[in-house]
């Protein structure tokens, strides 16, 4: 019967490690772009608002509307040079949308909500077919060369990242800054905050994803301590696939009780001298 190649995608995927300088910068160049579109993408809101952090905005930035005839467009002028002249249109993605390049600006615009509607449905139900083999057949042959890699775990991780480039593209973002903002105030409500955010579909989308990925992250890493250290871990692996942390608790149960030990500190050629 044919066989997969055992080696012939290993180290496919480049680690940072071995790429040139270039390509390094590239990927961090990105990853920043990203992450500026995404802030840039909800700071509007955070403007009218009155959390403490937001009425520090407030003052170092004061606004400015003014609105056109044209109930389609809205002029928002803040103060600073960064946010002067930027326009809104209804469909359209954020202010910084107005300062980038046409091109970008177009490609940003060519997600919908139904795309990320879709990504819900693949990010949900994808990992479950890798979910079942870690749980059904750990050793199986098969199983250790689809999971012995970090592909499947980084292509949940892509559909992810889908996911927050989409929503950038939308008008209402991934959710306002300023509620999210609520979540980490310590003088307030943070859960009703939480529960606040849950109207956002595309926050629900995004955290959703963010904790199915992060899940099979854990519950890879608890097949693989299994395989090395001869541990049994369906039973763990499905509890961490159903409410996540507890399974990992699991794990180190059924290390103790089986004599194996949690795992020690990993960390290679620990210094005293070290700083």
């Amino acid at each position: 019967p044919p066989t997969l190649p055992t080696h012939k995608h290993q180290n496919a995927i480049p680690t940072m490690a071995k790429m040139t300088t270039s390509q390094q910068r590239q990927i961090v160049s990105t990853l920043l772009f990203v992450l500026v579109l995404t802030l840039s993408s909800n700071v509007g809101a955070a403007f009218h608002t009155s959390t403490p952090s937001t009425k520090i905005l407030q003052r170092t930035f004061p606004s400015q509307k003014h609105h056109t005839h044209n109930n389609n467009v809205r002029y928002d002028s803040f103060h600073h040079p960064s946010f002067q002249g930027a326009a809104t249109t209804k469909g359209s993605t954020t202010s910084l949308s107005a300062l980038l390049d046409p091109s970008i600006s177009i490609a940003i615009n060519s997600f919908t909500n139904d795309n990320i509607k879709l990504a819900f449905s693949v990010a949900t139900f994808l990992p479950q077919n890798f979910w079942l083999l870690l749980i059904l057949a750990p050793n199986w042959k098969y199983t250790k060369k689809i999971m012995g890699g970090m592909e499947v775990v980084t292509l949940c991780a892509l559909v992810h990242f889908f996911i927050v480039a989409a929503s950038i593209a939308q008008p209402e973002g991934t959710a306002p800054m300023a509620e999210f903002n609520d979540v980490f105030n310590p003088t307030g409500d943070p859960q009703a905050a939480m529960i606040g955010m849950m109207k956002y579909p595309n926050f629900v989308t995004e955290e959703w994803s963010h904790v199915l990925t992060w899940d099979l992250f854990v519950g890879r890493w608890i097949w693989l301590d299994g395989l090395k250290r001869g541990i049994f871990t369906p039973h763990s692996v499905l509890l961490t696939n159903l409410i996540g942390p507890p399974g990992l608790l699991l794990h180190w149960a059924t290390c103790l009780v089986t004599g194996k030990g949690i795992v020690p500190n990993e960390v290679p050629d620990i210094d005293d001298d070290d700083e």
